[in-house]
């Protein structure tokens, strides 16, 4: 396959009046004082402190023979390709994505090989699609973006991703989204940061027959996390909808589980604010670890949580370890048990119903209800 490879030098540092002539060469139509205006510093928490403004500025237009990326920088990126577009650097590139279709009959459609820091940026008012094919020559490269950096996703321009091969987003380090219209299927887990998976904004819905969104690290206690603190999220999942293999934190935001096995699980979960709604078959919220000495907990302490269980043995809430209600509003429909722990809990606040009636104390009804009741269910301050 013939490869367009860009090497940016410092032949490549172009002055504002080159970029204008570049764009009528290429076809693309924005002017080169638009292009920077829009290609500001982005505070991100792994390319903070990149200095963008000081690199050089590409804009390419696609073609068949696909681009690769050999040197730092921005690439501002038009057109469509089948051979995908591919990132070897040791340095920070980002990637402004400008009315695009990406696509690969080999690989992933965007695979960053190497870099230090990548950030994926959608310009405002365009649509961009990434898609890959059902086979890789390379099974380790999973997503239809597949990043083996850091990946901070921005902008508020939109992004449609279809995994065929297997999953749709990957980054085997930290994967940011900050910003972005952002729709992604795939045929197995659908946004995956193996370290981390932090949202603080955008509009994410995601369809996939695994998991919806995860981190996986298993090797790191301190990894393996995922946060969000803004944005709309909604998961179809297969499987488990958000899975975290140490820590799932909701601060804020809007997180919509409109199907999966289990909604939202990880060693320990914590929701401090937004609105959260999980409909699930088995468990809804899940703290669970196979880790000798895990500290496994669910801890609410503001928000807005619902939670819809299916029949048969199914826990709304199912904790492993320690329960914890200090606040927030909680409202459960099980047909089962509203709560399973195994440890203690601790019930000092907040409003919780189950099937509409409700509840002064927290008893687990789940199969270690009798330990779990007999370490303590928590009574609200007053006895109501």
């Amino acid at each position: 396959m013939n490869v367009k490879t860009i090497f940016a030098s410092s032949v490549t540092l172009l002055s504002m009046s080159l970029l204008a002539a570049c764009s009528t060469a290429t076809g693309h139509s924005s002017a080169s004082s638009q292009t920077s205006q829009t290609l500001t510093p982005l505070a991100t928490q792994s390319s903070s402190s990149v200095d963008w403004d000081s690199l050089p500025t590409k804009e390419v237009t696609l073609g068949n023979e696909g681009l690769t990326i050999t040197e730092a920088g921005t690439y501002v990126l038009t057109g469509s390709t089948t051979a995908g577009v591919k990132v070897k650097t040791t340095g920070n590139v980002r990637l402004v994505l400008a009315g695009v279709t990406i696509s690969s009959s080999e690989t992933a459609a965007i695979y960053v090989e190497e870099a230090d820091n990548v950030v994926l940026e959608l310009e405002d008012g365009t649509k961009n699609t990434v898609s890959d094919s059902q086979q890789h020559t390379d099974s380790n490269i999973e997503g239809a973006i597949h990043s083996k950096a850091d990946l901070t996703i921005t902008g508020t321009g939109s992004l449609t991703v279809e995994g065929s091969f297997e999953d749709g987003i990957v980054s085997s380090d930290d994967l940011l989204i900050e910003a972005g219209n952002i729709q992604v299927t795939a045929v197995d887990d659908g946004i995956r940061g193996k370290d981390s998976v932090t949202i603080t904004g955008g509009t994410i819905e995601v369809s996939a027959a695994g998991d919806g969104i995860k981190s996986n690290n298993d090797q790191d206690t301190t990894k393996g996390n995922v946060q969000i603190t803004g944005g709309s999220v909604t998961v179809q999942a297969g499987d488990d909808a958000i899975k975290a293999e140490s820590s799932l934190t909701i601060d804020d935001g809007q997180v919509t589980v409109t199907k999966s096995t289990e909604g939202l699980e990880a060693t320990n979960v914590t929701i401090n604010g937004g609105r959260i709604e999980v409909t699930s078959t088995d468990d809804g919220i899940n703290a669970a670890s196979d880790v000798m000495g895990a500290d496994i907990f669910i801890k609410v302490t503001g928000g807005t949580t619902r939670v819809t269980v299916g029949q048969g043995d199914t826990d709304a809430f199912d904790s492993n370890g320690d329960l914890s209600i200090s606040g927030g509003t909680i409202a459960i429909t099980a047909p089962t048990s509203a709560f399973d722990f195994d440890g203690s809990v601790t019930f000092t606040g907040g409003d919780v119903t189950v099937n509409g009636q409700k509840q002064t104390e927290i008893v687990a009804t789940g199969p270690g209800g009798g330990f779990g009741g007999d370490r303590g269910a928590g009574k609200r301050p007053g006895g109501w």
